[in-house]
This record gives structure tokens, sequence and C-alpha cells, in this order.
């Protein structure tokens, strides 16, 4: 089939799938009714969104105004509370596509489609952090230009998909992009420190070149941020540098860092079921009909994880294994030591960086099992049960926390041009 006949397939099927569960996921809590007001304040204020996410650890602001701009744009095509959900789930659709294109054509050329398309577009962390308005959903995008850039730039890694030049210019671009966004950014620092490396190891010559590709990028997407810094100076980074404190209690969470990255390439739903195992047991018993289908895919999402641990001791066909083997246990590593620096612990969410980088690797690793008959019956049942979890997901949100549990609210926002009416932003919004 045909590369373009394959992406429309494949947008026809999954973007409405993906667009709806956004549309009715969780929409009042605070975090996401925060990031939304952003955008809408910018819509109906008419004022240029100097700062984007909220660090309510230090009550500060990120700097830039991407987040502001990410949300608020679509208002000004078509005045509906939906409008943003269209845009995010857009850039996050091919963005995925991106990814899963990378893996098949260059990666892992005989992985199974059928497989990887399912997984890469209903994934619970993909699902649920790239579809509806939250700050890490538009991470995304970027952490994958990011990776397929880095992955690019080592000799050992490359496959010829794009060249150095592109490469470093993506990873500018990204990393001031994710720099408005998240707090994860700092981790990309180390990624682009070895890029760097090699390109002084074995295009010397080129070096300055390269640099200017990389300011390039990163001035594309930091665009955003130099008005913030114009009209504030050096108080436009506010206290964010306060979240980097050194947290002694951070050391003990080796085991917490290394299952909860890995689980980001695999069905990891607990966090998505309820904050407590009283939550979780509410939502299978609520969903009893869903139940053994969720059960049986939490019991695979295990095993993927154990699969993933042990595939690091086995021997692969692939050249490039040894160095992916050494770029994963950089990765644990580096996010397990950044912790120590880290206000808050380990939450799920702040890994979310990497997970195209797990993703890569954990198909690496699922490669030999899903060539045996009885592995490929068990994926196709789990896949079928990874749908059957959001589908009962997202009925329980549309009922009690989407938009649509009070839409008008939103809505009127919108018309009225006030954004008011919808909510309040945090004391310490700068965005006047």
């Amino acid at each position: 089939m045909k590369a373009w006949k394959k992406f429309l397939l494949l947008f026809l099927f999954f973007f409405p799938v993906r667009f709806v569960f956004g549309v009715v996921s969780e929409f009042w809590f605070e975090d996401e009714i925060q990031i939304y007001l952003i955008g809408l304040k910018f819509y109906t204020s008419g004022n240029w969104p100097f700062f984007g996410p909220d660090v309510v650890y230090t009550n500060s602001q990120l700097s830039g105004a991407l987040q502001g701009i990410l949300v608020g744009l679509p208002f000004f095509l078509i005045q509906i509370p939906e409008a943003p959900y269209i845009l995010l789930n857009l850039i996050t659709f091919l963005s995925l596509y991106f990814l899963g294109y990378y893996i098949i054509r260059y990666r892992v050329i005989n992985f199974p489609e059928w497989f990887l398309w399912t997984w890469i577009f209903t994934a619970p962390w993909v699902m649920n952090h790239s579809t509806h308005i939250y700050n890490p959903s538009y991470v995304l995008p970027a952490t994958i230009l990011f990776f397929i850039s880095f992955f690019e730039s080592i000799p050992v890694l490359k496959k010829g998909m794009i060249n150095l030049y592109t490469s470093v210019f993506l990873m500018g671009f990204s990393l001031l992009w994710i720099f408005q966004l998240h707090m994860s950014w700092v981790l990309m620092l180390p990624f682009i420190a070895i890029t760097f490396i090699f390109i002084l190891l074995y295009e010397r010559k080129m070096l300055f070149i390269y640099v200017i590709f990389f300011l390039s990028g990163c001035l594309i997407s930091g665009a955003l941020i130099i008005p913030t810094y114009l009209k504030y100076g050096s108080a436009a980074s506010g206290d964010t540098a306060s979240n980097i404190v050194f947290n002694i209690a951070n050391t003990k969470e080796f085991f917490t860092v290394l299952f909860r990255l890995l689980s980001l390439g695999s069905f990891d739903v607990t966090k998505f079921m309820g904050a407590s195992t009283n939550a979780r047991l509410s939502f299978l018993s609520e969903n009893l009909w869903a139940a053994p289908f969720i059960i049986f895919a939490i019991i695979i999402g295990i095993a993927q994880v154990a699969w993933i641990i042990i595939s690091w001791f086995r021997k692969s066909i692939f050249k490039e294994w040894k160095a992916m083997k050494t770029l994963i246990l950089f990765a644990f590593l580096l996010t397990y030591v950044s912790f120590f620096f880290s206000i808050k612990g380990p939450s799920s969410h702040t890994l979310y960086i990497m997970f195209p980088l797990i993703l890569i690797y954990s198909v690496y690793c699922w490669q030999y099992i899903l060539k045996i008959k009885l592995f490929k019956i068990i994926a196709v049942i789990f896949l079928f049960s990874n749908i059957v979890f959001h589908t009962a997901l997202g009925l329980q949100n549309y009922q009690n926390k989407s938009m649509y549990v009070n839409r008008d609210k939103p809505l009127k926002a919108i018309q009225q041009k006030n954004y008011h009416i919808l909510g309040e932003r945090r004391f310490y919004d700068r965005n006047k």
C-alpha cells in the first residue's frame, strides 16, 4: 500500500477515536482547567500570553507564549469549546505517525504493522497525555522530533532518515518548545551534549555550522520567549529556579523511577483508573462488563515491563542493540539522578518526555516474541482489551469529568469573550 493511502486510512480511523477520547477526558480538574484558561484568556482579552504553564510548587510560571498560543489560537478560527482539541489532536496524530513511520521504515523494519499502529495511537500514556488540554500533551510532538533527531545524530544509531544538519536543527527547535511547556526540558541537555561530542569527534571542521543550525532551531521556537524577556528582563524566569533543590529523599526511588520509566511503553493504567486502590476497584466494579479485559491487559502490562528488563540482558540480531541498551541505561540513570535535584518526587508524568525513547526500545524487545503464533493471539486480545479499557474510561469521564458536564460554561466564556465565566487564573498569573 502506498504511504499516502496508509496515512489516510490511519488518519480516518485513529484521529476521530483520539479526538473523541480527548474531548470527553478530564476538563474540570485544576491543572487542566488552568491550561485551558491560559489560552482562553489570550483569546478573550487579546493580551499577549507572556507566560505559560504554572509551576505550582513555587507559585511561578514558565516563560514564553507557546502554551497560550497553542490553546488560544484555535478560538480565533472557530468559537467552540472543542477548538483547542482539534489542533492538539492534529499535531499529536502527525507526530505519532512520524514516530511509527520511523520505526517501521528505518529501525525495526519487519515489526508487525497491525500491532505497532494500533499501539502507538492508543497506548495508555499516549491516549491520556496527548489528546486533552494539558501541558504534557503538547510535549509529545517535540519530544518525538527530538529523539528521532538524536538517533539520527549518533553514528552507531543513525539510519539515514535525516541528515545531521536537520537533526541538530530539530533538537534546538524541540528544546525551546518544551522549555515553554514543562520543567522536564532539562533532561534534554545531556542528549544534546552527547550529539555535539560526536560532532567534535567526527565532524570537528563543521562544528560551527552545526552550532548555527542548532541555534536556528532554538530561535524559531524560542522566538515566542523573546517578548517575555524584553518586557520582564531577568525577572522573566520568575521563581522557576527554586524548583531545583537537593532532595535526598529521592535517592531511595531507584526502583520507582525504573519501573515508572519503563511503564511508559506498557499497559500502565492504574493512574488513569483512579488516585487510590479504592478508586481503582470502584472503577472496575462500575465497569464489570470491561473488568475481565482490563485485568487481562494489566497482567500483560506487568509482563511487558518484565520482558523489557529481561531483554536488556539478551542478545539481538540488530547491530545497534548494544548502543540501544547503553542509551536506555543512560536515560534511566540520568532520570534517576535528576530527581536528586527536584523539589518533587518522581511522578510518572514528569518522565513523559522519555516516551519516544522507551517506545523505540520496547519495539526492539517485542520484535522477537511477536513472531510466535501464541504471542500474536495474546497481542490481538491485548490490543482489544486496551480499546475496551479506553472505551470504559471515556464513558465514565464523559459523565463525570468532561466539559460536557457543563459545556455551556466554556461556550458562554468564548461567546462573551470573558474567560472569568469559566474560572479564574491562579493568583500568581503574570499574564496581564
